[in-house]
């Protein structure tokens, strides 16, 4: 990998993952990786930059939808996973071009939607469909009837969007 001050790192515990403003709170870069909070977007760190100190989870792939429903909510999907050679080609296609969804959007665009779509070819947020939606199957099609009604609209009218689905009132209501 390449670290800020264009230097070609090699690491062997690298982790591929999707980033929003203020998600890191290291301002200084990191003396294995690179990484500081100034990057954004998709990026590429070690292992203890991902994990910041939190504990790592995880994530079940092609679960039934019962143990979905009972499951603590963004730990599993029902969807089957591809072989992790292809995961890591789509992670690096991402990262080399940029090219994960307009922006980091807590809802709609985030972490979780990232590896999914990394893992299954589909980004959904099961974790915020369950706090968002409530949980189950019910839950995940709220979830995606909202978020295709904001990729298909401008980014003005996202904000407005964005304060509906969580309950705050706009200038104009």
């Amino acid at each position: 990998m390449t670290k800020l001050n264009n230097e070609e790192v090699e690491i062997n515990d690298a982790v591929i993952h999707f980033m929003g403003v203020g998600k890191s709170n290291n301002q200084t870069p990191c003396q294995k990786c690179g990484h500081s909070s100034r990057r954004i977007g998709v990026v590429i760190t070690c292992l203890e930059c991902f994990v910041e100190g939190h504990s790592l989870y995880v994530y079940q792939y092609d679960v039934s939808y019962l143990k979905l429903r009972f499951k603590r909510s963004g730990s599993c999907s029902t969807k089957p996973c591809k072989a992790a050679d292809e995961v890591v080609e789509t992670a690096f296609d991402l990262l080399k071009k940029q090219s994960f969804g307009k922006k980091y959007n807590f809802l709609f665009n985030n972490c979780e939607d990232f590896a999914t779509y990394c893992k299954m070819g589909v980004a959904q947020s099961n974790q915020l469909a369950g706090m968002v939606f409530g949980f189950g199957l019910t839950g995940l099609v709220g979830y995606n009837a909202a978020k295709g009604i904001y990729q298909g609209i401008d980014e003005d009218q996202q904000i407005v969007f964005m304060g509906k689905v969580l309950g705050k009132k706009s200038e104009g209501d």
